[in-house]
């Protein structure tokens, strides 16, 4: 199992030694209300020898839900194709969010977790903190790569569903976390999707993702650092908690978080706000609101 962070020096010094078995891949999404194409941003600029993961692409296209997880078998088709990446590889994952300095990265990383790969690490600080350091860029589509050979193993206990969700929280038997900003939480914002209200599950508690990261330095905080964040927001690791959000991005930051922290295994719900405010019965949620006044 590769260690959840790989910093700047290290991914550096594998590159320069032009090891194999590691595979960089740039998974860049623009946050809520951003209009960026990060496929055309990545062209401009990369890590070099990186590969770009179209996360809005490889989904599960059968659902209305946005970016579920796509099949095993698509997922691992994808990964080998394109990435190059087989079951020894260990796979280095960033992207290019420059408010907090991570963003969409960790859902990749549960993505291979979910499929079975543990050799699979985010770059601590991001493109930014690469740039900053000095690291070798190109521009440019994807690069061809040799094609790998990946076989996925569906881990079920890291993906909760629906029915797990609200059973869990109307009988009180799991801790939700959402990771979405307070205000969209507290139904004071809108959703990036409006023609869903904004508010939360009856029985959540709010974590915003940010709160696990350094602001001055961007990158992820300690051990220590995370376990105080739960803390202050009454949240006990050792009880059964599902991480959520808007559409289960940055649900997968605090999944990271409780990883550092020392609990691998914490569960994401995949649909998020976006499934449960569309599968739930209105007694479920709290705080529901549409309609915003324009600024």
């Amino acid at each position: 199992m590769a260690d959840p962070f790989v910093t700047v020096s290290w991914l550096k010094d594998a590159l320069a030694k032009g090891d194999p078995s590691v595979r960089v891949i740039d998974v860049s999404l623009p946050m809520p209300g951003e209009k960026i194409d990060m496929a055309e941003e990545f062209k401009k600029k990369h890590i070099a020898g990186a590969t770009y993961f179209p996360l809005s692409e490889v989904r599960n296209k059968d659902t209305k839900f946005a970016l579920m997880l796509p099949s095993p078998e698509v997922f691992a088709d994808h990964v080998s194709k394109v990435h190059g990446v087989s079951n020894n590889t260990h796979v280095v994952v960033y992207d290019r969010n420059t408010k907090f300095g991570l963003f969409s990265a960790c859902r990749l990383w549960w993505m291979f977790r979910v499929f079975g790969h543990a050799n699979v690490s985010v770059l601590d600080g991001g493109f930014g903190k690469w740039c900053s350091e000095d690291g070798a860029t190109a521009d440019g589509e994807s690069p061809a790569v040799e094609v790998g050979s990946f076989v996925a193993t569906y881990q079920a206990q890291y993906v909760m569903q629906f029915t797990d969700v609200s059973t869990g929280l109307a009988s009180k038997s799991v801790q939700v976390c959402d990771a979405r900003g307070g205000p969209r939480f507290n139904g004071e914002a809108p959703e990036p999707n409006p023609k869903l209200p904004s508010g939360h599950m009856v029985g959540a508690t709010n974590i915003p993702f940010f709160k696990m990261l350094q602001s001055d330095t961007k990158t992820f905080k300690s051990a220590d650092g995370v376990r105080e964040v739960f803390a202050s927001c009454n949240v006990d690791l050792a009880k059964p908690t599902i991480m959520s959000c808007g559409s289960g991005v940055t649900a997968c930051v605090l999944a990271m978080a409780a990883f550092v922290a020392g609990l691998p295994g914490m569960p994401v719900f995949d649909g998020s706000w976006t499934e449960f405010v569309q599968s739930a019965e209105s007694r479920q949620m709290e705080n529901l609101q549409f309609e915003f006044k324009a600024e």
